[in-house]
């Protein structure tokens, strides 16, 4: 993990694969600059500088939340301060806060200081790679190797960026194939249960029309069969007996014909006279 002359440095990825970090300590100060900083020491525990130390210092002792503490109030003083808001989304990393953290990384990332922007953009990198952010991720290591060619580092980790994203993005496909598999499975099991009902509603509809039917035939009244059968008990009829049938049927034949004229022209009128 990289520092600056007072200030955390670059924070490792907690997700496995982990990306490469570096670690190194903070610079040594010249002994003439600690023995005056000894002798201001309640201006300088009073200033930005101050906090960042006791941050630093806290951070170093893994206190993160206390170190966070003391970067927070630091910004308070001097909230232009891009070696602070380092320092800040260090500890919130530490924190696994990765959202706060890369926000402060951001906020450095975009002060003028090219040395302190690439570690930035590192650190920004590792805080959206540790949340899953793999596209972001991979922007954030490009912008950091912009201003360091060189880092190894961040070649490494932009790979490993790139490779979660494509593995991501195939799973999120798999997701989606499985959802549509189990979306259209769904809606099978409807049109079948859909088809099964209207078949069940066709066949009751026709057991109850047979049903009405039957209701109807057995309303009905049978047809006569009497004479019929006294015939066939009889037997054929004679010559004569025929005969007589049938003159019987043209006396009624004549009735019916001879009733007909009357309703329609009434009945004869009859001579008065006597012959």
């Amino acid at each position: 993990m990289r520092s600056m002359s007072h200030h955390p440095g670059r924070t490792g990825i907690l997700a496995c694969p982990m990306p490469n970090e570096r670690q190194t300590g903070m610079f040594a100060l010249p002994i003439l600059l600690i023995i005056s900083l000894l002798l201001a020491a309640p201006l300088w525990a009073a200033s930005p500088r101050g906090s960042a130390a006791k941050g630093v210092k806290l951070y170093n002792q893994e206190e993160y939340d206390k170190a966070m503490t003391e970067f927070m109030a630091g910004l308070e003083k001097s909230p232009d301060s891009p070696e602070l808001k380092y320092d800040l989304g260090s500890a919130f990393y530490r924190l696994q806060q990765f959202p706060q953290a890369a926000e402060a990384f951001n906020q450095a990332a975009a002060k003028k200081n090219p040395k302190l922007a690439a570690d930035a953009w590192f650190n920004l990198g590792n805080s959206l790679y540790s949340a899953q952010k793999f596209d972001e991720a991979a922007k954030a290591y490009k912008n950091s190797l912009i201003l360091n060619h060189d880092d190894k580092d961040a070649k490494h980790n932009l790979e490993l960026a790139l490779r979660q994203k494509q593995m991501q993005q195939q799973q999120q496909q798999q997701d989606g194939d499985k959802q549509d598999k189990k979306d259209q499975k769904q809606q099978d099991q409807q049109q079948k249960q859909q088809q099964q009902k209207q078949q069940q509603d066709q066949k009751k509809q026709e057991e109850e029309q047979k049903e009405q039917q039957a209701q109807q035939d057995s309303s009905r009244t049978p047809p006569d069969t009497t004479d019929q059968q006294t015939a066939e008990q009889n037997g054929p009829m004679s010559k004569e007996e025929a005969l007589q049938l049938l003159q019987a049927m043209e006396q009624d034949e004549q009735d019916a014909q001879k009733q007909k004229l009357i309703r329609q022209f009434g009945e004869p009128k009859r001579s008065s006279k006597d012959w």
